[in-house]
């Protein structure tokens, strides 16, 4: 089937979203109570997944292989990085307290949160999506990476493909500079075989993954424990996080979990993984390697995968 059309406007779409996702909006120095939505932006309870070197410790077991049936909610954890998912304070923050905080000016604080629909977690500094973004609406085509660059968004990615349960999946890894910002973000896309060629859809709410990941901004950082920011267990579709500041693409680290939903498609993506240029190992001191426990996949991803510019 052929998607010329689909593929110029999605094309077009990804041009102006990388032109605008981090761009400051004009003066709105006086917009002082913006918040995203009817929800207040979220300060997360001190309590936080702690971080060892390679791994981030979580609540849920690491070898103990989940249910089969899939659940369609989303659980209350969307977007916080509390393990138990859903302690938030609800009292909301100001532009104002965001931007001091984070760095960032108060234009782009607002924009990030009126325009594009992500909020804030002020214990880390750190800009994120929800589950329910307008951005699941724009689904996946690989032109986004490639006019990326054309909105100062300079990053590293990795796709891990394979079939299973009759769909085609698509586990993206991206890290880099988007802006002003360094960050990282875990998509998760399928589709039926056949159907399409290069565009995937944002998964459905039925078929969302459990995941988290610790960025490190060098080995040297990731040896040493020195984590620049982690998105906590949780089931989503796109874990994303964003950080006021100055990275190298090439050099951060990330450690990641991902949980499939049974040995079948644990075993397909085992293959997606090697073919995305990761290997069997310790996924702890080996750098793009993967570790199978039951239906989970531990991750240590460098090197894997290829620059956008």
């Amino acid at each position: 089937m052929r998607l010329n059309g689909k593929r110029i406007f999605a094309a077009m779409l990804a041009l102006a979203l990388v032109v605008c996702t981090f761009a400051s909006c004009g003066d709105n120095a006086g917009e002082e109570e913006i918040t995203r939505g009817a929800n207040a932006i979220v300060t997360p309870s001190t309590t936080r997944a702690s971080t060892t070197a390679g791994t981030t410790t979580t609540t849920a077991p690491a070898t103990t292989a989940p249910s089969t049936t899939r659940s369609s909610s989303a659980g209350s954890n969307s977007g916080s990085n509390n393990n138990s998912g859903g302690n938030n304070n609800s009292g909301g923050m100001n532009t104002g307290d965001i931007a001091a905080d984070s760095g960032a000016s108060m234009e782009l604080v607002a924009s990030l949160i009126n325009a594009f629909g992500y909020n804030y977690d002020a214990e880390q500094g750190v800009f994120y999506t929800e589950i329910d973004s307008w951005q699941r609406s724009a689904n996946y085509i690989q032109h986004y990476d490639a006019l990326a660059p054309l909105g100062n968004m300079r990053f590293q990615t990795t796709r891990v493909d394979f079939t299973t349960d009759g769909l085609d999946w698509r586990i993206q890894l991206w890290k880099g500079q988007y802006g002003v910002f360094g960050g990282a973000e875990i998509g998760i896309y399928n589709k039926i075989p056949g159907q399409t060629e290069e565009l995937y859809y944002c998964v459905d709410d039925d078929h969302m993954m459990y995941m988290s990941y610790t960025m490190y901004l060098t080995p040297a950082d990731y040896r040493s424990g020195n984590a620049y920011f982690t998105r906590g267990w949780q089931k989503h579709w796109w874990l994303t996080g964003f950080k006021v500041g100055t990275v190298t693409p090439a050099e951060m680290v990330m450690s990641a979990r991902i949980r499939t939903f049974n040995g079948a498609m644990a075993t397909a993506m085992e293959s997606g993984l090697q073919g995305a240029g990761f290997r069997e190992g310790n996924a702890t001191t080996q750098y793009d390697t993967y570790r199978r426990s039951g239906f989970d996949f531990y991750i240590l991803w460098y090197q894997a995968g290829a620059l956008n510019y």
